[in-house]
């Protein structure tokens, strides 16, 4: 995986020196988005969980663009409540959670463009304070994040694009007050669907 990062991080740092001597523009994108369908599974012992959630999401991306191509990193937060079912016991618990990856894609002539990201890294740290009825409370954070995005906009729009995209994660550490969890046994896998409203800027 680390091998796979940094060729992944050379090779956009490659593909930007290319775009700004071709004189490429540089793109600034934020965006505002809601993710819908949130859903997900870990296990802890001999325990599966299954989490369900909806979050706002804040983000923005900053690359290149180059001949409809464009190229850059992504980042996103993320605040909600993480809903977790286990036979007939639901926890509820506050998280944040935070992606950075990098992304490609492409502006089709049709008013449409597509892309696909892939997740350096991505955290979720619990929210609320350690009380009965907690299951991720402020000591739990999930690390090592990896997963991937694949999204489309609209652009028939004055400025703006209207964005529907697909994101999973997978989170390989877990830890309890800094240290690992021991019964930890398999990873905390999230995914979700994530409409967006976006401002891509050619400088």
């Amino acid at each position: 995986m680390r091998l796979t990062k940094s060729f992944l991080l050379l090779f956009f740092l490659s593909l930007f020196v290319f775009s700004n001597q071709a004189r490429a523009g540089l793109l600034i994108e934020p965006y505002l988005g809601f993710s819908l369908a949130g859903s997900g599974d870990s296990t802890f012992g001999t325990t599966t969980y299954d989490h369900s959630y909806s979050s706002p999401t804040v983000g923005g991306r900053l690359g290149y663009g180059m001949l409809g191509f464009m190229a850059g990193i992504d980042y996103s937060m993320q605040s909600f409540d993480l809903k977790s079912e286990v036979g007939s016991t639901t926890y509820e618990d506050g998280v944040s959670k935070n992606q950075l990856g990098l992304f490609v894609g492409y502006e089709l002539p049709i008013l449409l463009r597509v892309w696909g990201t892939y997740f350096l890294s991505g955290k979720i740290d619990g929210d609320d304070a350690q009380a009965a009825g907690t299951l991720f409370d402020s000591r739990y954070e999930f690390s090592d994040g990896g997963g991937y995005a694949l999204g489309a906009g609209f652009t028939g729009l004055p400025f703006v694009s209207i964005n529907l995209e697909y994101r999973t994660l997978e989170y390989d550490k877990g830890e309890l007050s800094g240290a690992n969890i021991t019964n930890y046994n398999e990873k905390l896998n999230l995914s979700e669907v994530m409409l967006s409203v976006s401002l891509p800027l050619d400088l």
